[in-house]
């Protein structure tokens, strides 16, 4: 019985895997620019000591860069992305990639995300838009624009499917350079958000296709723990 419950636990730490993963896609619905991660199932231990076993992995990390739905807010600083492309803001760690454009003025006036990260400028640095501005414009283009005068232009950068890591609920993580963006690629629009791809309605089906999956897979260890059990007395009593 040992290979019948040892495949079983297999399944169900995959399927806990796939609980994990559907209950942060659930959790960020809501979130500004949030790319729902999927999940995959696969054999795992090829080499296993009978032909007819077969032991399931789950493979996490791919995402679904698919857009989300366009939330206007009408603030200037509300930022969409329209096209394949990221926003480039600087953290502790390094340069990130987000399509959560919701952006603000910190208090020394440099535009920052919603953690308080800085929006990279083109070629690096920063854009700090000066004390009693009255006007805050972003263009199609991400340039910035104060009270009509031009202060610089947002980074914006793209990459090839899967060379982006994910850091966090809206943070990517290069893994290559980026590649420039020609102009008319990517159309950044202000006074709105990018919303999360990621559809409530089919996570809810899949956290109760997993959660029943993964119970049922519960009820076949036990059974075969107590099957063991049992052989192991009947072995071990009175001849």
């Amino acid at each position: 019985m040992a290979s019948g419950i040892y495949i079983a636990m297999t399944g169900a730490k995959a399927q806990q895997d796939a609980l994990d993963v559907t209950s942060s896609n659930i959790a960020n619905a809501s979130t500004v620019g949030y790319k729902a991660e999927r999940i995959t199932f696969q054999k795992a231990l090829a080499q296993a000591a009978s032909q007819d076993s077969a032991f399931v992995a789950a493979t996490t990390g791919a995402t679904d860069e698919r857009p989300g739905e366009l939330i206007q807010t009408d603030n200037p600083l509300d930022l969409a992305l329209v096209g394949d492309g990221w926003f480039s803001v600087d953290t502790p760690n390094g340069v990130r990639y987000t399509r959560a454009g919701n952006f603000r003025l910190d208090p020394a006036g440099t535009i920052v995300n919603a953690d308080g990260h800085a929006a990279r400028a083109t070629g690096g640095g920063t854009i700090v838009v000066p004390a009693g501005a009255a006007q805050v414009a972003v263009g199609a283009d991400g340039t910035v624009s104060v009270d009509g005068q031009l202060l610089g232009g947002l980074e914006l950068s793209r990459f090839a499917p899967g060379d982006l890591g994910r850091e966090g609920a809206s943070l990517f993580v290069a893994n290559t350079a980026p590649s420039a963006v020609a102009p008319g690629e990517l159309e950044v629009v202000s006074g709105a958000l990018e919303g999360s791809n990621f559809e409530i309605i089919r996570g809810m089906i899949d956290l109760v296709k997993v959660s029943r999956s993964y119970e049922a897979l519960h009820r076949m260890i036990e059974s075969y723990r107590q099957l063991d059990e049992r052989t192991a007395r009947s072995i071990g009593g009175p001849g």
